[in-house]
């Protein structure tokens, strides 16, 4: 994340551009620190050791999240959480790459390796993926933590969330926390550095029974002084996120990187560092899988990470001290062009005439738009610190008129103002789009609209959770998930507004992005990161480069208004219907799939809903609070008496069930195939999967605190096998739980369908599958089954019999049940566990 090799680079020159800090300070002003969200939530759950390969151990990352929170707390800082909105379209081909290393390639291992070699620790800590439901588990957690602190906020990006923390962090004087280079290129006000999680390092006094001996009297035992420092390295401090438990009157220690720190190394301007980004390369500078990549064209095979980073770093400063010399006026930079230019030709190993016609000029262009994203609006105002924030009520950071979040759900809206027709509902609609737009704005900063639906807003684009899961199944991105999200998408159609779809040309081609065209949507200029005074002398070298890189930008840009409400309201022709371009697993690699969004009122008839009248239409989301959630039953094919008795804590669990059972029965009766109908739902899974969600996480304990370096934390799990039957059942689980709840927050019904995530443990559901669900039914809610398998008699499976495996051991015949044979994390392959089953 953020630019290449930067953060290596930081390690191996600490010493040089950090900055030693200790908290708690000893002045009394309170420190504030911005967390990158994301960040946090990749770093802790790797630091914890909990087991992930059952789906997520959602209840003990929970009291890891309230446990770390609080103790940043204790210390004396202020504590801010930043996530992620919608990502820019520049980023697809980044977050395809890196979907495809983190999730379907280890999948693809996973599955593809015995059931003992994939069992071991060491391959599990490789294999590694984040729980899909961990963002729900930290909100959770956070939203505990504030109702009872005044000290800690959560906000939700306008876009891409580094800019947004670094934003928020200059105004409010701060330290960002997180793991991604960007924040020592990205500056903004009064920023004071940046933070890396994994270089944090708690400690606690020593304790008076810390020594031996008598140590009341005169005397006191004489040990050596390696013993001593031994220990007190041992017990005294813990280098991670994780404070130590049990533990008060705790110090943390960290070190500090700024921007200033950073560009005074390199003897370049701070504000030439987006440049170096751009240049190393970063999530940005690639943005099309047909076009060569940039930095094999600028760095030797050999050279390491670092050299690179310093090699681009001596480049820029040799050209700008060249540009310095007066006698020389040949070398004159003239403008921030002339820069890059001068600067891909001077870092270019081959000569210019290797490279193909005009292929300079398109990775100029390459290196403008990746160097722009690093652009943060200047502060205007006066007032900073916690004060200086919410100059609107519906961003922490800016006006109205300049966030660009609303602009997200106004192209309804636009439409509707743009159209000349007027009649006599035309008021009385503008109002209801207004309502919209300020309901959606509102869930959204407040949490309860997830930042995974804003991409269909900003790019048109979806991209659902993917977790472990059978590679030569169907994903179940579109199995499970597709159904659900087309009412999604109709539903935001029908109330704010979608942005057009591509081109049929487009579709096919989506792989093979082009997008080296300059960012057009704002006309912001590539600010100063940070106000200060040359070093050199009174005057700025680098003024003519100021503000340049905005005549990139097209002049004529008519409005405001997105390309879809534009484009609709001034052409006669038809509007052409809008296409959602979702990122699932197509096989062993992630791939575009246009999903053609299907009209609301066509939806409501097909789920027999009553009351789709398209007379005095209003649209669902503003409907009464009993009518939004008779839409969100229909639409999910459970509306039914018993289910709707249900109290709201057992909503989701019955919803989930009902829904992927459905699922798979209907995809067993489109083909006459085995391998459909093994797909399918037992009754004993059925049960397992409400104890597990019932069960709230009870009979497994996890530490909060890490394991040993190397080892996953697998508590009790020697009692719990890894099959892949429980994790193909699990990632339809895991599926159906966010995309039901997606749902819920469009049609706004998600408090009435409380989600619960930070109850459940993965591992449970795991165990109750693998004693076959026995009993399980017992310890359900009254009410429970018979609301869940209302109308579904004939959609569950045959129980599956125990398969019992002969083998002979010295001409004596044994047999084994496949329950015998499953492989236990922890153990396996283990030949004293083979030992172990021999009859004695």
């Amino acid at each position: 994340m953020g630019v290449h090799g930067l953060t290596t680079y930081l390690r191996e020159n600490q010493r040089i551009l950090a900055k030693a800090i200790e908290f708690p300070s000893s002045s009394n002003d309170v420190t504030s620190i911005v967390v990158d969200g994301w960040s946090f939530i990749y770093e802790l759950y790797e630091e914890s050791k909990l087991p992930w390969v059952y789906g997520g151990e959602y209840k003990a990352f929970s009291a890891c999240v309230e446990g770390v929170v609080k103790a940043w707390m204790t210390v004396g800082l202020r504590v801010y959480f930043v996530f992620d909105g919608s990502a820019p379209e520049l980023k697809i081909p980044t977050l395809i790459s890196r979907l495809n290393h983190s999730i379907v390639e280890r999948s693809l291992l996973f599955f593809r390796t015995s059931e003992i070699s994939r069992s071991t620790p060491r391959f599990l800590h490789e294999t590694r993926m984040i729980p899909p439901l961990a963002y729900h588990a930290c909100l959770h957690a956070l939203r505990e933590v504030a109702s009872s602190a005044d000290t800690l906020e959560v906000h939700f990006a306008d876009e891409e969330g580094d800019p947004y923390a670094v934003e928020l962090a200059g105004r409010l004087g701060a330290f960002v926390v997180g793991n991604d280079s960007d924040f020592v290129i990205l500056n903004s006000g009064r920023y004071a550095g940046y933070i890396q999680l994994d270089d944090m390092l708690w400690a606690v006094p020593k304790s008076v029974d810390a020594g031996s001996g008598d140590e009341d009297g005169e005397f006191r035992t004489v040990r050596k002084s390696k013993t001593k420092k031994k220990s007190a390295a041992q017990q005294g401090t813990r280098r991670g996120l994780i404070p130590p438990e049990h533990s008060t009157d705790l110090t943390l220690s960290i070190s500090v990187y700024t921007p200033a720190a950073l560009a005074s190394h390199f003897k370049i301007p701070v504000t030439l560092l987006p440049l170096l980004g751009a240049l190393v390369g970063n999530d940005f500078s690639n943005q099309s899988s047909t076009q060569r990549n940039v930095q094999s064209l600028f760095f030797e095979r050999q050279l390491t990470l670092s050299q690179r980073i310093s090699r681009v770093g001596s480049t820029l400063n040799e050209i700008l001290s060249a540009a310095t010399q007066k006698r020389k006026a040949r070398h004159q930079v003239g403008s921030v062009m002339d820069l890059i230019d001068r600067s891909v030709h001077a870092l270019l190993i081959r000569p210019p005439t290797t490279l193909a016609s005009g292929e300079i000029d398109a990775i100029v262009d390459r290196i403008v738009n990746a160097a722009l994203q690093y652009a943060i609006d200047k502060y205007d105002g006066d007032t900073f610190g916690p004060d200086g924030l919410w100059p609107s009520k519906i961003c922490a950071l800016h006006r109205i008129e300049t966030c660009r979040l609303p602009g997200l759900f106004s192209r309804a809206l636009l439409l509707s103002t743009d159209d000349e027709a007027a009649d006599d509902n035309a008021s009385e609609h503008n109002t209801q789009l207004l309502q919209l737009h300020s309901l959606y704005i509102s869930a959204y900063r407040s949490g309860h609209l997830q930042p995974k639906l804003m991409d269909i807003l900003n790019t048109g684009t979806f991209w659902p959770r993917l977790f472990l899961e059978n590679p030569d199944a169907e994903n179940v991105a579109r199995s499970i998930g597709r159904p659900i999200r087309e009412w999604i998408f109709a539903i935001l159609e029908d109330a704010v507004g979608l942005p057009e779809g591509p081109e049929e040309t487009e579709i096919s081609e989506v792989e093979q992005l082009d997008t080296s065209h300059v960012d057009e949507e704002d006309e912001e200029e590539l600010i100063d990161v940070v106000e200060e005074d040359s070093e050199d002398d009174g005057t700025d070298l680098l003024a003519p480069l100021r503000g340049e890189l905005q005549k990139l930008r097209a002049p004529d840009d008519e409005s405001e208004a997105p390309a879809s409400a534009t484009s609709q309201s001034r052409s006669h022709l038809p509007p052409r219907q809008k296409c959602v371009m979702e990122y699932v697993r197509r096989g062993t690699r992630i791939a575009p799939e246009g999903v053609t969004v299907p009209e609301i009122s066509r939806l409501l008839v097909s789920s027999a809903f009553h009351g789709n009248s398209e007379e005095n239409w209003i649209p669902l989301p503003l409907r009464s609070a009993s009518e939004r959630m008779s839409v969100f039953l229909h639409a999910l094919h459970s509306s039914t008496v018993a289910l709707k008795e249900l109290p709201s804590e057992q909503l989701m669990c019955a919803l989930v069930l009902r829904w992927v059972v459905q699922m798979m029965h209907l995809r067993a009766l489109e083909s006459t195939s085995k391998e459909r109908e093994r797909e399918k739902w037992t009754r004993s899974e059925a049960g397992a999967f409400l104890a597990f969600y019932t069960s709230d996480g009870h009979g497994l304990d996890f530490r909060t605190t890490p394991a040993p370096a190397g080892l996953e934390q697998n508590v009790g799990s020697e009692t719990t096998p890894i099959s892949s039957r429980s994790i193909q059942l699990m990632a339809q689980v895991l599926m159906a739980i966010e995309s039901i709840h997606h749902l819920s927050q469009v049609l706004s019904v998600s408090e009435r369908v409380p989600v619960r995530v930070h109850t459940l443990s993965g591992q449970t559901f795991h165990m109750f599958l693998a004693q076959k669900g026995s009993n399980c039914r017992d310890t359900l809610p009254v009410g429970l089954w018979d609301a869940c398998t209302e109308g579904l008699e004939g959609a569950f499976a045959e129980e599956r019999p125990v398969k019992a495996k002969k083998s002979k051991i010295n001409g004596k015949v044994i047999n084994r049940t496949s329950e015998q044979k499953a492989v236990r994390v922890g153990m396996a392959g283990s030949l004293f566990g083979l030992l172990a089953e021999l009859p004695v």
